[in-house]
């Protein structure tokens, strides 16, 4: 009724009016347009920087406070023990905010948290012998974690190799992918392959999330309630899947780029990789339960028009979801303890078939 009455007092005005109306509209929406642009190309740019710069460059600065001790194994010793207090309260906070954000349905709180859980990722950038050198410094994360196994901190890395190396399953599209590189072009160096799909990776997920910041920004400057247009037309979680992009793209780089010259080696982690894609996946889930109680039927019709995250072929989601529909008689789970069961299970698939991987 209130739109009929704008619609009325609107065709009451002379014809210059009108057109005055219908381009100040236009302007506000280019302006919201351009404006939701500069802050993702900001988000965008900041990702990039931070991605292929930016470890270098600390790496160069940290190696002054944190030495590579190389087969000195009495100080580096030295040095674990006075970290080891600040190693497992970072540890423990990043647990913490994991689980607080899903008990207190923050999920900004657990997403942080999985990053965090993740950085020690970077520290691949650094090629040394110490495995605390330099950037390295930030795998005091998984201190705790590596101090479980049993022997000399030497032997302790080399064991924990087996831990971290979990969950290699995942690398499976990636090896697919490089197999059939090393028969079509058998000449052609493997690591220059190697690094260009890295950078790929990284810059595909760069464009994908500026996207969807860009959608992301607009939707909120309009003050929209659910988002689907634009890119969140075939994702509903188009930065959950940037990020899961780019961090595939730090793993690839890990195993397949990443040098030690001097024979240090430290295991590249796609446990880590798993852990955190199954959080992102719970976190989205949870917000889709959210989203459903929020707004019923509407949310219901949009997330059936779209993919959750990656558009794939009807076969291949049919087989992904074939668990859920088996043991929930649903296509998505609902409740809390469904959404922590689902991904429980599939996170287990994927651990056992790794181990014969």
């Amino acid at each position: 009724m209130e739109n009929m009455k704008y619609i009325f007092q609107l065709s009451k005005l002379s014809l210059n009016n009108r057109q005055f109306i219908f381009k100040t509209m236009s302007m506000n929406t280019k302006s919201l347009i351009l404006l939701s642009i500069i802050f993702s190309a900001i988000f965008t740019i900041t990702l990039l920087y931070s991605t292929i710069e930016l470890p270098h460059l600390i790496n160069k600065f940290l190696l002054d406070v944190f030495p590579d001790y190389g087969f000195q194994w009495n100080e580096a010793e030295k040095f674990i023990n006075s970290i080891r207090p600040i190693s497992y309260a970072c540890f423990i906070a990043t647990i913490f905010l994991i689980i607080i954000g899903f008990i207190l349905k923050k999920s900004q709180l657990s997403f942080l948290g999985s990053f965090v859980l993740y950085l020690p990722t970077f520290s691949y950038f650094a090629s040394v012998m110490f495995f605390l050198t330099g950037i390295g410094i930030i795998r005091i994360l998984w201190l705790p974690i590596i101090e479980l196994f049993p022997g000399s901190w030497p032997e302790k890395i080399y064991a924990a190799s087996y831990f971290l190396e979990l969950g290699d399953f995942i690398y499976m599209p990636y090896d697919m992918l490089r197999f059939i590189f090393m028969n079509l072009a058998k000449d052609f160096p493997l690591y220059i392959f190697d690094n260009t799909f890295f950078y790929l990776l990284v810059y595909l997920s760069s464009i994908l999330f500026f996207l969807s910041c860009t959608s992301w920004f607009y939707a909120k400057f309009k003050g929209l309630k659910i988002i689907d247009f634009f890119i969140y037309k075939y994702s509903r979680h188009p930065q959950y899947l940037s990020f899961l992009i780019w961090s595939y793209g730090i793993l690839i780089y890990d195993k397949y780029v990443f040098y030690p010259p001097k024979g240090g080696y430290f295991a590249s982690p796609p446990i880590f990789w798993l852990i955190v894609t199954f959080i992102i996946l719970g976190l989205a889930l949870y917000e889709e339960k959210r989203m459903v109680k929020n707004y019923g039927k509407i949310y219901i019709e949009y997330r059936n028009k779209s993919f959750f995250m990656l558009p794939l072929p009807k076969i291949v989601s049919n087989l992904i979801l074939f668990p859920i529909k088996l043991i929930f008689k649903k296509d998505y789970p609902e409740k809390m303890i469904e959404i922590s069961s689902i991904l429980i299970i599939y996170f287990l698939i994927l651990i056992i078939i790794s181990i014969f991987y």
